[in-house]
């Protein structure tokens, strides 16, 4: 009797474990990571870098406080809108200064920004992509010339970009 239930129980646990290695697997490819964007601290300015395409457009960069869960729409810090520069339209924002940009918002007082900040972009269909960054982790990375610090640890521009499966040649 022992023979047979101890088979049995073998047997259903390998059932069990094919079935659940077949639904992860069906998860993880029904489930792409977005692409990560980059940021480094240069003085008293945040530099992002957002994984863009050649012929993606930038319509609006806004940095929200991501610690902010008592409403439903996170208080907006700083925003930039009109990229003018060619840097600007390759996805690199410098926040506080609006360099680059036609209009933006005057830059927060150093007390008004928080720990955590979600900074991101629309395109003019108001699609985008956006990343959480805490200061004191962008602060303390040590990054080489030309690097910015993501999720997976630092990346150049090229890096960032090269995240996305771009149209036309990019």
């Amino acid at each position: 009797m022992w023979p047979f239930a101890i088979g049995g129980s073998v047997l259903a646990l390998a059932v069990l474990v094919a079935v659940g290695t077949w639904v992860y697997g069906v998860y993880r490819m029904s489930d792409p990571v977005p692409p990560v964007l980059g940021a480094r601290v240069e003085g008293r300015t945040i530099v992002v870098k957002f994984p863009v395409c050649p012929t993606d457009v930038i319509r609006r960069v806004e940095v929200t406080d991501f610690d902010d869960d008592t409403s439903a729409n996170p208080h907006v810090l700083w925003w930039a809108t009109g990229p003018t520069t060619t840097s600007a339209k390759k996805g690199i924002a410098r926040l506080w200064s609006g360099e680059g940009f036609e209009r933006h918002a005057p830059e927060p007082a150093r007390s008004a920004v928080p720990r955590s900040l979600d900074i991101g972009y629309s395109d003019p269909s108001g699609d985008g992509r956006d990343g959480v960054f805490t200061l004191r982790t962008i602060s303390a990375a040590r990054l080489k010339a030309g690097q910015y610090w993501t999720d997976d640890g630092p990346k150049t521009a090229a890096q960032i970009d090269a995240q996305l499966t771009c149209n036309g040649g990019g």
